[in-house]
Parts: structure tokens; sequence; C-alpha cells
């Protein structure tokens, strides 16, 4: 597990786009955290790495498929029960050849990957995000390790 703090919208967008460059073909990324936590600024920034220039919340769309230089399947699930995901075939994009984005993974329950990079995201202020990164598999454990802080991100 590890932890990292950002202290502006930008840097959580830097954040993200350093974990999407370790990302790969099937990577599945859950994201938790409260309303306004910065769910969805970091699968902006995951998105950017992947040369997708901006995602939108698919909160009311349940999902959004992005093209880039992989599909960037970007999933909102806090209105939704897994039975709903079951019926649109949620396979298809959790367990293809693009990159999956789950917001509010946190009610996921039999459905919940059993491989992931997990991310908990925590308000610390207005500005200031603990990042929690937690690869489950050993395949995602290599992305927990190699995810630093630092000036380059974005470049």
């Amino acid at each position: 597990m590890k932890d990292l703090i950002s202290y502006s919208y930008d840097e959580t967008l830097s954040i993200g786009y350093k974990i999407g460059k370790n990302l790969f073909k099937g990577a599945i990324v859950t994201l938790h955290g409260d309303l306004g936590s910065g769910k969805t600024a970091l699968a902006r920034g995951i998105a950017k790495a992947f040369s997708i220039d901006d995602i939108s919340s698919p909160t009311f769309t349940i999902f959004h498929i992005y093209d880039g230089k992989l599909p960037v399947y970007h999933f909102d699930i806090y209105r939704i029960e897994e039975d709903d995901l079951e019926d649109i075939g949620y396979e298809e994009y959790f367990y293809n050849d693009g990159v999956t984005l789950i917001e509010w993974a946190d009610k996921l329950k039999r459905l919940y990957p059993k491989e992931c990079l997990r991310i908990v995201i925590e308000k610390l202020d207005s500005n200031v995000r603990k990042i929690i990164l937690e690869g489950i598999g050993d395949k995602y454990k290599r992305i927990e390790d190699v995810v630093e802080k630092d000036e380059d991100f974005g470049d």
C-alpha cells in the first residue's frame, strides 16, 4: 500500500496521469471516496495517459467509453445495483482489452474484481487529498511500487 498527498486539483490530475502511464490492457481501477473527494479528477488524469483529453462523470449514464491509445471504460455505479451491471453485460467492459475505471466501487460486493488497483481518496481539507494505492494481485502491486509523487507529472 502506498499513500500520496495531493495539494491541488492539478496535482490530483498528475497523480492520475502517472498511474495511467503504468496501466496495461485489461487493467481495472476501483475508485473509492466520498462525494467531492476527487475520484473523477483522478480518472481524468488516468485517461490523459491514454491520450483522452477529458472525461465527464458518468453518474446519470452509468458508463462512458472513450477511445484513446487503449479504450477506457469509465463507470460510476453510485446509482445502480450489481444486478443492473449484470443486465448491461459489465464483463464485456471489466474484462476486456481496455482499461476500466469504476467510481463508487465500494458498492460492489460479489462483482468486485479479484485483481485490481484499489484507490481510496480521502478529503483532508478543501484542496488536500490523501490518495491510497493498493495493488490487489501481483500485476497491480508493481503499479503501487512505481507511482511516486514527483515534479514530472504530465510531461
